[in-house]
């Protein structure tokens, strides 16, 4: 499979976030760019983001770290989803309601067998890092 045009890129994340299933949770996910083994997507903090804290809530961010750079690898030439088989992160700094993020995926080495890909979530604002993650998938055979 060849990498996706930017409008299909487009599609799929609105199949996604769009449909009944926990994806939703992402639906003010906004696309920025995507090329082959890289994307980068936008959203704005808001209430259904949040923790009891008031800060964006540390699932939605491992949410957010699965489902962008499962969407750059999709774009790729072997277009593949993969299944996860580790996901680290670390949370930097916090976000607050109204913040801006930027999510930035980048797939470092797709082998014959595994995918490993990069996350940054930062400040759209300030640049400041709040959140990286490190996202190793199987590709089947």
């Amino acid at each position: 499979m060849a990498s996706l045009s930017i409008n299909a890129v487009k599609q799929i994340v609105a199949s996604f976030i769009n449909g009944p299933h926990f994806d939703k949770v992402l639906n003010k996910l906004q696309l920025v760019s995507a090329i082959p083994g890289k994307m980068v997507c936008e959203m704005k903090v808001e209430e259904e983001h949040i923790n009891v804290h008031g800060t964006l809530h540390g699932g939605v961010t491992a949410t957010l770290v699965d489902f962008v750079s499962t969407t750059a690898l999709i774009n790729t030439e072997r277009g593949a989803p993969g299944v996860t088989v580790d996901m680290n992160i670390m949370y930097l700094s916090p976000a607050k309601i109204g913040d801006e993020i930027l999510i930035t995926a980048q797939i470092l080495k797709q082998g014959r067998t595994l995918a490993f890909a990069t996350v940054d979530i930062t400040n759209k604002a300030t640049g400041k890092l709040l959140a990286q993650g490190r996202h190793t998938k199987h590709l089947g055979n």
